[in-house]
């Protein structure tokens, strides 16, 4: 079992890299989702209204869950780009386009500030991705309606890489407003379950939280 969990941790920290949507959208579930929107909410209150002015990536970066909102058993990945022999490189989702599209970074506003942090428990077996995007309203409201079509537009992805595929049955599920969109992810692969989520949902005029989530639970323990 030593083995199976050292392998599955090694896939875990592989997969969680690249749960990223662009430009108005990224992956986010913990247990306390609720939070992460108060989080970010009150951090750029002042930054999104009533100017037009957006907030700089280093408001937004402010505004993140860190380790210590999670606890003592999670720590923030760093965001340098990840080795390839984490395999995270070779990794991308595909089987519903408009979905693998964006969270394979294949759209996006890469000039306007954005701010992403990934978090994994120290057992390698979950891990949470948060992500903050601020863009002109017209923009943001035209990047936040593709990424929502996408997000809504299957029922199922799935996560490949060189050496094996992790195929994820998605369920609509109630996030936050009643704008906000997010499906649960659920897979069994090799003997272990693999669930998660990944929740989009605007904060005001300018400024978009992107959410996600994936937990490992190895049968038997």
């Amino acid at each position: 079992m030593r083995s199976s969990r050292t392998a599955w941790k090694i896939k875990a920290a592989a997969f969680v890299g690249i749960l990223t949507l662009v430009g108005g959208c990224n992956s986010y579930a913990s247990s306390k989702p609720s939070e992460t929107r108060t989080h970010a909410s009150t951090q750029i209150a002042a930054s999104s209204a009533p100017t037009v002015r957006l907030p700089t990536s280093d408001q937004l970066e402010s505004a993140l869950l860190d380790a210590d909102d999670l606890g003592p058993a999670f720590a923030r990945k760093p965001t340098d780009a990840p080795s390839p022999s984490e395999g995270q490189n070779d990794s991308q989702f595909k089987g519903c386009q408009p979905l693998a599209r964006q969270l394979n970074g294949g759209s996006g506003r890469s000039d306007y500030p954005q701010a992403v942090a990934t978090l994994q428990s120290r057992d390698g077996l979950v891990a949470v991705s948060d992500a903050l995007t601020a863009e002109p309203t017209g923009a943001l409201a035209a990047d936040y309606a593709k990424a929502k079509q996408a997000l809504e537009s299957c029922d199922s992805i799935s996560l490949v890489s060189t050496v094996q595929t992790i195929k994820f049955s998605l369920t609509p599920i109630h996030f936050g407003s009643s704008d906000s969109s997010a499906v649960r992810m659920d897979a069994t692969h090799q003997g272990v379950l693999v669930n998660g989520c990944i929740a989009i949902e605007r904060l005001g005029k300018n400024v978009a939280l992107s959410y996600a989530s994936l937990h490992f639970t190895l049968t038997g323990e």
